[in-house]
């Protein structure tokens, strides 16, 4: 069936892969500090300095030199291959889960009108920043963490890798600041099925732009959930 496989089917594969391989093959354990510049940006810039945009400065002009020093141009192609219909629509419809899930869990973890207002205005995200931040981090950070994350520190394995847990683990930094600590572990699983997820799209279609259009979805539905939360 090749590109014209829908998304259902190629769920059940690689479940069904997935499977098989856990019976026979083993996944070798690497050690990358990649992973931690994510931790860094998120300690420096909302903890210490108390800014969303200078966290992201941080973090993607990192990711930026990380590519730049490595002097390979294959990645950035990555970014723009790997596109199918019945995939990327579907992957796509996965990533604005994410917004649905907060916009019905909202009033159980503790956010409201009030905290998000007052946590926002400590990082510096008020009025006109705020909705830039907004339409930047939707539509701009996707690029930046697929490239990282499933890109530069990707992995073909079927299975959970450690990379999926860090990458779900520095996020806890953020929602720490917005929700009660006891949502950081039905977030913490959710978030490492997220990177999960991506991370086997990459490996199936070869290329990253289907996780970056789903992750896309997935940060894009999020930020409007925030944006009526504060009507």
């Amino acid at each position: 069936m090749g590109n014209t496989k829908t998304f259902s089917f190629w769920v059940i594969s690689v479940f069904g892969e997935w499977k098989i391989e856990g019976m026979i093959q083993r996944e070798k354990i690497s050690f990358s500090p990649l992973p931690f510049i994510a931790y860094l940006a998120m300690v420096v810039g909302l903890y210490v300095l108390k800014s969303a945009w200078i966290s992201f400065a941080i973090y993607h002009g990192l990711i930026l030199c990380v590519f730049l020093f490595a002097g390979n141009r294959a990645w950035w192609k990555k970014l723009i291959e790997g596109w199918s219909p019945g995939v990327g629509l579907g992957s796509m419809m996965f990533g604005i889960t994410g917004g649905i899930i907060l916009y019905f869990l909202a009033p159980w973890a503790g956010i409201d009108k009030a905290m998000l207002e007052a946590g926002l205005a400590k990082l510096g995200l008020q009025g006109a920043p705020l909705l830039l931040f907004t339409i930047y981090h939707a539509l701009v950070n996707p690029w930046f963490e697929e490239i990282l994350w499933r890109g530069k520190l990707g992995s073909d394995s079927r299975r959970l890798v450690l990379n999926d847990f860090l990458f779900s683990g520095y996020h806890l930094l953020v929602l720490v600041l917005f929700m009660d600590w006891w949502w950081m572990f039905p977030a913490f699983g959710i978030l490492t099925v997220s990177g999960w997820f991506w991370r086997q799209i990459k490996r199936h279609q070869k290329g990253l732009v289907v996780p970056v259009l789903s992750h896309l979805a997935a940060d894009a539905s999020i930020m409007l959930v925030v944006l009526n939360l504060l009507r």
